[in-house]
């Protein structure tokens, strides 16, 4: 598909790039072809604006001409990329910066050879991207490298000799590994036999990287159904630590469709932070490991940890553990962008006595700004910089970067419950509650306190009964938020008793929400609406307990 719409731009015919000529000319489709019932060519075009990303974002990250296709179009786009001197510096894109004319390229190449030949490396280039490792200097071998876990996708078995069962199969395993390298904790590799067939890049005497964790499964057919069963097992001992079976309908569905829904779900299922293998890994490594690379990413785990309930007395060992990371290791994206969180709590919950509430933030800015010069790609540093920008009520650039960070891996749970939140916040619940609900749904384990988007939505409608249902969850956290919510349902449902424990375990967890709940909920920058139905559904609780 890329060597066609490069080819066709370059010979003048853009304007006939139409999802209609593409199916025909390069997924053999006829003239009957209609985009609505068969959407080959966007899934293939979304997929190919992934790659094409990833590509750029590691082993194309020189190249003097990047490749983007707009969302919306199949028309390519071509831009010149600053690239790295062998100094490690970037070439000035001013020629005036230098006093001297920069000359052009040698045009006896040309544009469209260019071009083409940056296309065609395209597959190689991003098996490179997986395969590779993550620091140049790491020797394989190494199962933690720069905070991340190596898991191994191996071939996806196909039981029978059907052609589709075969075809879904062969193209499954590198289909899972680029879902997984878009999650920031994991490492994805190849089989060496499977990365030689796409690049010349095989380990040393053709032994396969050491990883902790393996993907693996297998696909056959029953009547018009397409299973698919895949399992993550730990390396070192063979437990099965997951397994799951997927069901498709095989009519209908295009061989992409199927490979990119179950590599999404499997991804989604080993790769997210409270996922198994992550989770495995925090229960396995000790607790003060003496590799300082594994001390990062015992910090990092650990503030992955906290976030999942905010309670204060994990807060301070948490951020100084953070903090002696990036004395350590200032290159560690995923320490800062974790510290950034950690930052912005000490302002938002009063955690840092001594600094004032701007300085706070200041500070948390600081570091999610950080983060993101280190690794733009990074989606927690992006969510953090949503949280900064929430808490600086800029709402709208706050969720420009949560929706970034979604644009770089929409299978990761955490970053559609930071977009779903920004939403609500804003109160936009009609976008907010069916992006929660995928993340519940993505989710392996959800956090209490992705329930209480879908809380406080019930409170607007008053959905009296499911607001009660989302607030349970909502409350496990220890936040006070949660409290809030889980008393103004037990009172509308008349459940006085419950009413009445929820609002004090409300006030002794944050006494600034029962006392003055309006500066409370305006300080984490919420809606109106919101806010006035919760100082109401609180004052009716207060009311009622008083009666």
């Amino acid at each position: 598909m890329l060597d066609y719409i490069v080819e066709e731009t370059l010979a003048g015919r853009k304007t006939e790039l139409k999802a209609t000529t593409i199916a025909m000319a390069v997924f053999g489709r006829g003239a009957d072809f209609n985009q609505q019932s068969d959407p080959i060519v966007r899934l293939e075009a979304r997929k190919l604006r992934r790659d094409l990303d990833t590509y750029y974002a590691g082993a194309g990250r020189d190249d003097p001409i990047r490749i983007s296709i707009p969302k919306g179009h199949y028309i390519p786009k071509f831009t010149t990329q600053q690239t790295a001197r062998p100094d490690g510096h970037l070439r000035p894109e001013d020629p005036g910066n230098t006093g001297k004319r920069i000359p052009k390229p040698d045009t006896g190449f040309g544009l469209r050879n260019a071009l083409i030949a940056i296309g065609s490396i395209l597959v190689v280039a991003a098996v490179l991207v997986w395969t590779a490792q993550p620091e140049q200097h790491t020797p394989i071998g190494t199962t933690v490298s720069a905070g991340k876990v190596a898991i191994l996708v191996e071939d996806f078995e196909a039981r029978a000799g059907d052609d589709l069962v075969s075809l879904v199969a062969s193209g499954l395993t590198h289909e899972i590994a680029a879902a997984l390298i878009r999650f920031p904790d994991v490492a994805a590799h190849l089989t060496p036999d499977r990365t030689a067939r796409g690049s010349e890049l095989v380990a040393p005497e053709g032994k396969p990287p050491e990883t902790k964790f393996a993907v693996t499964g297998n696909v056959w057919r029953e009547g018009s159904k397409i299973l698919i069963r895949a399992e993550l097992i730990r390396r070192a001992d063979l437990k099965v630590l997951w397994s799951e079976r997927f069901t498709m309908g095989a009519k209908g569905q295009s061989i992409t469709g199927i490979q990119d829904a179950i590599s999404s779900k499997i991804a989604s299922a080993v790769g997210q932070q409270y996922g198994y293998a992550l989770r495995d890994i925090r229960t396995s490594q000790p607790a003060k490991p003496n590799d300082p690379g594994l001390r990062g990413f015992a910090c990092v785990s650990s503030a992955q940890i906290y976030r999942r309930t905010y309670h204060r007395d994990e807060y301070q060992a948490v951020r100084e553990c953070l903090e002696a990371t990036v004395r350590d290791d200032p290159d560690y994206s995923r320490a800062w962008a974790m510290l950034a969180y950690l930052r912005n709590d000490a302002a938002r919950f009063g955690h840092e006595k001594e600094l004032s509430r701007d300085e706070a933030f200041d500070l948390a800015r600081e570091a999610a700004m950080r983060a993101i010069d280190l690794d733009p790609q990074d989606t927690d540093a992006l969510q953090a910089m949503s949280h900064v920008e929430q808490y600086a009520g800029r709402l709208e650039r706050s969720i420009d970067f949560a929706h970034q960070a979604v644009e770089v891996n929409p299978n990761d749970p955490a970053a559609l419950a930071n977009l779903a939140i920004r939403y609500a916040i804003a109160g936009r619940f009609s976008e907010a509650v069916p992006v929660m609900n995928r993340a519940i749904d993505r989710s392996v384990a959800p956090p209490p306190f992705y329930y209480h988007v879908l809380a406080a939505d019930h409170l607007i409608k008053k959905e009296w009964p499911d607001m009660l249902a989302a607030a349970e969850r909502a409350s496990a956290d220890g936040w006070s938020f949660g409290q809030a919510m889980l008393a103004i349902a037990h009172n509308q449902l008349s459940n006085d008793r419950a009413a009445q424990e929820a609002l004090k375990k409300m006030a002794e967890l944050d006494p600034l929400l029962s006392d003055d709940p309006r500066t409370w909920l305006e300080s984490h920058s919420m809606h109106a609406a919101l806010v006035e139905a919760v100082v109401t559904g609180l004052s009716e609780v207060r009311t009622a307990v008083t009666e």
